[in-house]
C-alpha cells in the first residue's frame, strides 16, 4: 500500500522548514522513476522556482483600458495547477468584451466589468473548491488517507478523478460527512 506525501501551502512549506530545492534533488535520487531517468544527467547550473499565481481568491481583473487572463489574472488551478483550460475560458470572454468595448467605444474600468463578472460566473465556484481542497493539505493525515483508499479501492478512485471535472461532486469534499464515511466504512 502506497504512502502519498503531499506538498502544502508555501505557508505549510515554510512552518515544516522544507527546502524545495533539497527536496527536489533528494527526489531524483531515491524515486525509482527518476533514478534511472536522471542517472547520467549533470545538473548546469542553479535551481529556479517561482510562485504560481493561484486562483484561490477573486481579484480584479480588470480596469481602464486593460482585461487580464490566464496567468495574469490568477487563474490557475490551486488544487491542481492547471490553468491552460482557464485561460482560453478568460481569453474567450476578454474577447467578446473587448468587441463590446470597441462597438461602444467605451474602456473604462466600470464597463470592463462584466467582463470579471463573466469569469467570475464560469470559473469562480471551480476555483473556490479547488482552494478549499488545497487547504485540505495541511491535514496531511486525511489528505493520505483519502489517497490510499482510493489506491486501494477502484470505485472509490474513479469517483475521486471524476471529482476534478464534476463540482456537484467536489462539493462532497467540503463536508466533514463525507471523510467521516470514508473513514469508518471499509
Amino acid at each position: 500500500m502506497p504512502t502519498w506525501v503531499w506538498a502544502c501551502s508555501r505557508t505549510g512549506l515554510a512552518a515544516r522548514k522544507i527546502n524545495l530545492k533539497q527536496a527536489i534533488l533528494d527526489l531524483i535520487l531515491s524515486h525509482p522513476d527518476l533514478q534511472g531517468r536522471f542517472a547520467e544527467a549533470e545538473l548546469v547550473g542553479d535551481i529556479k522556482r517561482f510562485g504560481l499565481p493561484l486562483g484561490s481568491r477573486r481579484r480584479l481583473i480588470s480596469g481602464n483600458g486593460y482585461l487580464l487572463t490566464g496567468d495574469a489574472a490568477h487563474l490557475i488551478d490551486p488544487f491542481s495547477g492547471e490553468g491552460v483550460s482557464n485561460a482560453m475560458i478568460s481569453g474567450r470572454w476578454a474577447a467578446e468584451q473587448a468587441e463590446k468595448c470597441l462597438l461602444q467605444n467605451d474602456f473604462s474600468a466600470p464597463f470592463m466589468q462584466d467582463y470579471d463578472a463573466a469569469v467570475y460566473n464560469r470559473l469562480g465556484k471551480e476555483l473556490q473548491l479547488s482552494y478549499r481542497m488545497q487547504q485540505l493539505l495541511d491535514y496531511p493525515w486525511l489528505f493520505n488517507a483519502v489517497a490510499n483508499k482510493a489506491s486501494r479501492n477502484a470505485t472509490f478512485g474513479q469517483m475521486l478523478s471524476c471529482m476534478f471535472t464534476d463540482l456537484d461532486l467536489r462539493e462532497q469534499l467540503k463536508k466533514p460527512s463525507f471523510y467521516f464515511r470514508l473513514l469508518f466504512n471499509r
